[in-house]
């Protein structure tokens, strides 16, 4: 599948929580060409939603790919104009008015994963037990902890932990970063929202998002952040390679 010798299957799910009235976020799972993508929406009702609801009905369109290079170019490009579209559409209703959304979105392709990013949902590689993460929030808190101004431990409760840098429609220019490896049998990426990993530290991520059976520890992900209050909407992706 996808022009390499491992193949991949995967599984998403997506919850309100317990305490958002709505839920902003959405998933993809284009398994037929190997592209992935969580976003979280912001803005409120009718803005945050319907930022996540472009970002994926927009993905979903994209074609087969001809080759990796190309991939890459055209799910970036449809981010650059769902975010003149989003910012172009929030401006119209006030200059005020924020209709924007994080997203993460991963691309397989030849048994090499490719990530474009914007804003805190992130991507980990799950590698025999051991959990990375391969993408760096672009948020408020993460600069200081760049700076060395703030551990990584006191960033996960800083009260402006919340506050993001960057989102698709937030400002007519866009920053996408990327980052990029190769897959081994037995890999598994995980895409998330906040929602998840504001409630799940790195250690607990690991060992559900490992467990064995994929439909179960999707179960066990969702039924752990909804047991501990779930203060966000919560959304996420897990990928594994055979």
């Amino acid at each position: 599948m996808y022009g390499g010798k491992l193949s991949f299957r995967s599984i998403g799910r997506t919850h309100t929580g317990k305490v958002r009235p709505h839920n902003e976020d959405a998933f993809l799972e284009r398994t037929d060409i190997g592209l992935f993508v969580v976003a979280d929406g912001m803005g409120g009702h009718r803005a945050g939603d319907v930022a996540s609801a472009m970002i994926i009905e927009r993905l979903a369109k994209v074609k087969p790919p001809i080759d990796g290079r190309t991939f890459l170019r055209e799910v970036r490009e449809d981010l650059y104009r769902i975010n003149e579209d989003l910012y172009a559409q929030g401006t119209r209703q006030s200059q005020q008015r924020t209709m924007g959304s994080t997203v993460v979105a991963v691309l397989i392709y030849q048994d090499f994963y490719a990530c474009l990013w914007v804003g805190d949902s992130r991507l980990y590689r799950l590698r025999k037990g051991a959990l990375t993460r391969l993408t760096r929030d672009h948020s408020y808190v993460q600069q200081l902890v760049d700076a060395g101004e703030l551990s990584q431990a006191d960033a996960s409760v800083h009260p402006m932990r919340n506050v993001i840098t960057r989102a698709l429609g937030a400002h007519q220019e866009l920053q996408v970063d990327t980052c990029h490896g190769p897959i081994e049998t037995g890999d598994r990426l995980v895409l998330a929202t906040d929602g998840v990993t504001g409630v799940l530290g790195d250690a607990e991520l690991a060992s559900m998002s490992g467990i064995v059976n994929l439909m179960d520890a999707a179960e066990t992900i969702e039924a752990t952040c909804l047991d501990r209050g779930a203060p966000d909407n919560l959304s996420f992706v897990i990928i594994e390679a055979d």
